[in-house]
This record gives C-alpha cells, sequence and structure tokens, in this order.
C-alpha cells in the first residue's frame, strides 16, 4: 500500500514539473538555477527528517564513499540535462524519449543488481522502446538532432542515477543516502549558479509562486520515487513511473496546446501503455 502511495505522489509530481517546466515563464531563466533550485526542493524535507528522525552514518568504506559521491555528481548532471533537453523538446516528446530509460533501467539492473526482470517485464521495455519509432523523429535527421541528443543524455543519466540510487539505499540506507548524495547535488548545482552569470538581481526575480510550484512539485516527484524504492524493485517502480508518458502526453496536447504530429504522439501512447501493461502482468 505505501508503494503505491509513494507512487502516486511520484507520478503527481513527474507530470506538474515537467509541463511546468515548458511554460513561457521558464523560457528565460538560467538553466543552472533552475536546476538547482530542484534539486533544493528534493533536499530540503530531509531537514524535517534530521530534526525529528534518523541521522546520517559519518562512517563509510571507500567503496561506499565512492558510490554516494558518484551518485551526487550523476544527480547534478541529470538535472541540468532535464532542464536544458526540456528547454529543447516538447514535453510529449521528451517522455516518450526519457521513457527508453525503463529499458535501461532493466538491463542496469539486472547486471548490477541482479534484479532478473521476467520475459513479459523484457517484452515490455522493447514495447516502449518502439513507441519511439512512432514518433517519426528519423524525418529530417530528427534522431541526430540536438534537442534529441540532450533527450537521450538525460535518458542515460537516469538510468545511471536510480540504478546507483537503489544500490546506495540497500548499502547505506535511505538518510545517509539523502544527506551526502542528494546534499553533493546540492551544493554542486549551487556553486555552478554562482560560476555563471546569474546576478543577485536574477535571483530575486526568479523568486516567485511559478518557481515555488516548480519546487513542490520536484520535491513530490523526486520523494515519492526514492521511499518507492525502498518497498519496490528497481525495475517494476521504473516501470510504474512510466506510466507519465500517457499523462504528459496528453495534458502536453490540451493544456499545452503541443498539438503537432497528434495521431503520432498518440499511437506512441499507445503503444507504451501495451508494453507496460506487458510489464505489470510479468509481475503477477
Amino acid at each position: 500500500m505505501l508503494w503505491a502511495l509513494f507512487l502516486v505522489l511520484h507520478l503527481t509530481g513527474l507530470v506538474g514539473y515537467t509541463l511546468l517546466l515548458r511554460r513561457s515563464a521558464f523560457a528565460t531563466m538560467n538553466r543552472l538555477l533552475v536546476a538547482a533550485c530542484m534539486q533544493t526542493a528534493i533536499f530540503v524535507p530531509l531537514l524535517f527528517v534530521l530534526a525529528f528522525g534518523s541521522q546520517p552514518r559519518l562512517a563509510f568504506s571507500a567503496w561506499e564513499w565512492t558510490t554516494l559521491i558518484a551518485s551526487g555528481v550523476l544527480i547534478a548532471v541529470f538535472q541540468i540535462s532535464t532542464v536544458q533537453a526540456l528547454r529543447h523538446l516538447e514535453a510529449s516528446v521528451f517522455t516518450i524519449v526519457f521513457n527508453i530509460r525503463l529499458f535501461l533501467v532493466t538491463v542496469l539492473g539486472f547486471v548490477f543488481l541482479r534484479d532478473l526482470p521476467s520475459p513479459l517485464q523484457i517484452l515490455g521495455g522493447v514495447t516502449i522502446f518502439a513507441s519511439i519509432l512512432l514518433l517519426n523523429l528519423h524525418k529530417n535527421r530528427q534522431f541526430l538532432s540536438r534537442p534529441i541528443l540532450y533527450g537521450l543524455f538525460a535518458t542515460l543519466m537516469i538510468s545511471a542515477v536510480v540504478t546507483l540510487e537503489k544500490y546506495n539505499l540497500q548499502q547505506v540506507g535511505f538518510t545517509s543516502y539523502m544527506f551526502w548524495s542528494q546534499g553533493l547535488a546540492v551544493v554542486l548545482l549551487w556553486l555552478f549558479v554562482l560560476k555563471s552569470d546569474v546576478n543577485l538581481a536574477a535571483l530575486k526575480r526568479s523568486a516567485n509562486w511559478h518557481v515555488a510550484l516548480l519546487m513542490l512539485l520536484r520535491s513530490a516527484s523526486g520523494w515519492g520515487y526514492t521511499c518507492a524504492l525502498l518497498y519496490g524493485s528497481l525495475a517494476v517502480t521504473g516501470y510504474i513511473s512510466g506510466l507519465s508518458v500517457a499523462l504528459i502526453v496528453l495534458f502536453g496536447i490540451f493544456l499545452l496546446g503541443e498539438r503537432q504530429h497528434i495521431r503520432q504522439k498518440l499511437a506512441a501512447v499507445a503503444i507504451a501503455l501495451v508494453g507496460l501493461t506487458l510489464i505489470l502482468i510479468g509481475k503477477l
């Protein structure tokens, strides 16, 4: 039951902040600033956990420190790449490209965590991967375009992040992982912001309700997913997260007016949902 509730929280936040990043209000904001705000939103609730709950460990082996630091660096890179991709791709197209991660996470989970999916789950992952082909991205060499490469890079980053996240949760625990890895990502992103061309006046101008809502939704998405990983497998949690493909495509069409190639998009959604259905049946 908790697993399902955490996934609902994750999906609500994921759909919300993905659509919000497509709004024109963020078009002129520094991408490093947006990424730093989103990562800060994930870290801030941990302060309440530290105040009223468990404390992070201070002693780790050399390997544990390596995986925690690597996780923090990858999280920072992922945040930047996601914002960059959403600046150049429609929300609906980005979501389908991004869901190639379901196939990648299945492979990474098996190789590094011995999380072996069933044949139906593998078939579902391949089906979701095939959904991108219905977008006709091969026309005009769009497979080689910079926006698509941004999306694919973000996909590779999140696949590595969640695999390492599951490993760290198993090895060092929830609080220690959130404090050291997520905290390191916050520090890195704000250091990047301070070294960029963002000034104090820009920081003050960016403090509005759009940013507050973005941070709230990103926090819900991040905490929902990480908490769900505590109760479910890496692959299956990722598969359920993939339900966002249908929601974001539909909201992108009807709320943001992204109606280009609408038949291909809806067909891709249908194929993706078939893949998710196969994955869930394989879990039974």
